[in-house]
């Protein structure tokens, strides 16, 4: 199995958590936001709805993209994984990649449902917020800090995983010289 097989693999899985997380957490959410400007929110409905369909078709069909964006095949020292000779090196470089997926898949939805209703927020009143979970949704800082800065160390994390892993062996081997 090569690399790039392997990787495909992982994006395909990540796609499937992806589509379980769109279906039965942020969607519902979606829902509850009907009642209020039926229109803008069918069309901001549908913006969400094809944007994670995109994600989701992008990871399950199409997973090369992904891996040429992100280089998630380099940074190896042989292009073939084998069972028998997997180096620690390559497991950690394939440990903090698949870490850094999951950070991003898993709150990239969240992100962008919360996105939506802030616009649709902003839209609806104007920035005269007129009720508590509104502007609960509006002040939640720790939350938007926590979604914001989850994605950025994802994406940190899958494009520096050979300098983080490197960079952890160098820690791991000081450690064991001082002893």
């Amino acid at each position: 199995m090569t690399k790039k097989d392997f990787f495909r693999i992982v994006l395909r899985i990540l796609g499937l958590y992806f589509l379980s997380m769109v279906v039965f957490n942020y969607l519902p959410s979606i829902v509850v936001f009907f009642h209020s400007l039926p229109f803008l929110s069918l069309i901001l409905a549908i913006v969400v709805v094809s944007l994670f369909a995109y994600i989701f078709l992008l990871l399950i069909l199409k997973p090369d993209p992904v891996i040429r964006i992100f280089k998630l095949d380099k940074g190896f020292d042989d292009d073939a994984l084998s069972a028998k000779r997997i180096e620690f090196v390559n497991l950690l470089k394939i440990a903090i990649i698949a870490t850094g997926l999951f950070l991003i898949i898993s709150h990239l939805p969240t992100f962008l449902t919360h996105l939506l209703f802030l616009l649709k927020l902003v839209v609806k009143n104007r920035n005269e917020i007129t009720d508590h979970v509104e502007s609960a949704l509006l002040t939640d800082y720790i939350s938007w800090g926590i979604k914001i800065l989850s994605l950025i160390v994802g994406y940190l994390m899958i494009t520096n995983y050979s300098a983080i892993a490197r960079f952890i062996i160098k820690k791991d081997s000081e450690k064991q010289t001082d002893k």
